[in-house]
């Protein structure tokens, strides 16, 4: 009987271990996303390490969405990879690889029968302790525009050269490096359609660090702070210490130039912020308090606070506000203090169940900026009419792979003559029968003060080769009527494009989209190539 049991308990403790090693999974979720990266936050970030691919469900399984390029004990700083489009509160995963632990044999320590004179010996110097290993990680692209058409304008076309390159503890030191640039010029010629090499040349981070702790560094260069993401990039100098659950910094240089981003020593800027963050069951909170003068040579231009607090301690919701008041203003040529709202935005998510979900934003930020986009006349126009304002969103999951999506938004500014509304609906199909694709058929109606419009289309997409070839098939149509003149916008727009994944860094993307009106055609190609390191 004994020798029944043996076996049979081998195999029991076997199997334990064995599932014991399978791989661990951590789940995040997206907290922030910014131009070039997109954060995710975990309860803990141990075992995911610089490099490692963060899955999203897609399509019932589960499908690369993003790369570790930097990480903290509970968030991650990734790119994005392939397709995946990420959204505010998305949910990550990583899988873990199974650690192998070895035990080393403990020997007996012989004891002397009879005690034994010791000789004293010099103490040997303790082991130094080992650094931070030097990680480097980035990406570098080739990208095309053109923009060709059946009228006398004259045919179009750029080169993008773009390079994000960082690395940790070069060296093995205290030092670590972060940039991400990019050029642009003409085919016809480098930088002659410009007078400043800023027009074509775009820093958006350079800026080298040193740590003294790991709760302790101190940056110089141009960065943006993402416990103050709203500042903007910073040329200067960064300071930030940790202590406990918060962290406080000050901030000395300057902005960049608002005309073509470039290096301006003539608008100073400097400031301070204390940050909070903390875990609970459900999520994390973060709260972020920064006060800030700008100058505009030896002249204050802008004196303000800054409040941004994200919030997902309750289970399934989410909630992230941030808030400006300016403390200083000109009056009749008399400088005075004042408590302005300048901006305010809150945003509120609640994850009713599995299959419903509801969104709601407030949002009276200042308009947008663009250094750089190649967004239609269209888009720029539906943006502006939909950014501002109150937005309601509901979205259900009536049936599997099936999304259903109403949207309804409202703003009436002073000095508007009628409020704008606007309208979006979308309902997509990630699973079509027989196709195995993805469909998606959208409306948007828009009314403004000198606007009313309408565009409705649909997308068709779908994975190959195993997914290393992505396609999408997109049509829309647009017919927005101006109210103060006998003009509008009657487009139709037909578009494909394609991403294949070469390699597992490497990948080739195409996208062509030809604007059709009632007597030209406007045609925009882009393709680039992309190499992760």
């Amino acid at each position: 009987m004994r020798k029944a049991i043996i076996p049979f308990m081998v195999l029991i403790l076997a199997g334990f271990f064995a599932k014991a090693q399978e791989a661990k999974q951590l789940t995040g979720k997206v907290s922030y996303i910014s131009a070039q990266h997109v954060y995710v936050r975990f309860t803990s970030t141990e075992g995911i390490n610089v490099g490692d691919t963060l899955y999203v469900e897609s399509k019932g399984k589960r499908t690369p969405g993003l790369v570790v390029v930097q990480r903290s004990s509970i968030s991650c700083v990734t790119t994005v990879v392939g397709s995946y489009s990420p959204k505010m509160n998305d949910s990550i995963r990583a899988v873990l690889e199974p650690k192998t632990t070895i035990t080393e044999e403990k020997k007996p320590v012989p004891v002397p029968r009879k005690p034994v004179a010791v000789t004293p010996q010099p103490a040997k110097p303790q082991p130094k302790l080992i650094q931070e290993k030097s990680r480097l990680y980035g990406r570098v692209k080739l990208a095309s525009y053109s923009n060709f058409s059946n009228t006398d304008a004259k045919n179009q076309q750029r080169m993008r050269y773009s390079l994000s390159l960082n690395q940790e503890n070069i060296g093995n030191s205290h030092l670590s490096f972060d940039s991400y640039i990019t050029y642009n010029h003409r085919t016809d010629g480098w930088n002659t359609d410009n007078q400043s090499i800023f027009n074509s040349l775009k820093i958006y981070s350079m800026a080298v660090g040193y740590n003294f702790s790991p709760n302790t560094s101190l940056w110089f260069g141009r960065r943006m702070n993402r416990k103050i993401s709203n500042i903007g990039a910073i040329d200067g100098l960064q300071f930030e210490t940790r202590v406990r659950n918060f962290t406080f910094g000050v901030v000395g240089g300057a902005r960049p130039d608002y005309m073509d981003y470039g290096i301006n020593t003539n608008l100073p800027q400097f400031g301070a912020y204390v940050s909070h963050e903390a875990k609970g069951k459900e999520g994390m909170v973060q709260s972020s308090l920064a006060v800030f003068e700008q100058m505009n040579g030896s002249h204050t231009d802008r004196r303000f606070v800054y409040f941004q607090h994200s919030n997902s301690l309750l289970k399934d919701f989410n909630l992230f506000t941030s808030v400006e008041m300016d403390l200083y203003q000109v009056k009749d040529s008399v400088p005075t203090n004042t408590l302005d709202l300048t901006s305010f935005y809150i945003s509120a998510r609640y994850r009713a169940s599995r299959k419903v979900s509801f969104y709601a934003s407030y949002d009276a930020r200042k308009n947008v900026i663009y250094y750089e986009t190649y967004k239609t006349l269209v888009d720029l126009i539906t943006d502006n009419a939909t950014r501002q304002g109150v937005r309601f969103r509901v979205m259900v999951r009536p049936i599997n792979y099936l999304i259903v999506s109403a949207q309804a938004g409202y703003r009436s500014r002073k000095g508007d003559p009628d409020p704008s509304t606007n309208y979006n609906f979308f309902i997509t199909h990630s699973k079509i029968p027989w196709l195995e694709s993805s469909m998606t058929l959208n409306v948007t109606k828009l009314k403004t003060s000198y606007l009313d419009g309408l565009q409705y289309g649909g997308n068709l997409s779908k994975y190959l080769l195993n997914g290393k070839l992505y396609g999408s098939l997109s049509y829309r149509i647009i017919d927005y009527s101006f109210l103060n003149s006998n003009s509008g916008i009657n487009q139709n727009l037909a578009g494909c494009s394609f991403a294949w994944y070469i390699m597992k860094k490497l990948q080739l993307s195409m996208n062509y989209e030809a604007t059709i009106e009632k007597s030209n055609v406007f045609h925009r190609m882009y393709w680039g190539l992309s190499q992760r390191f």
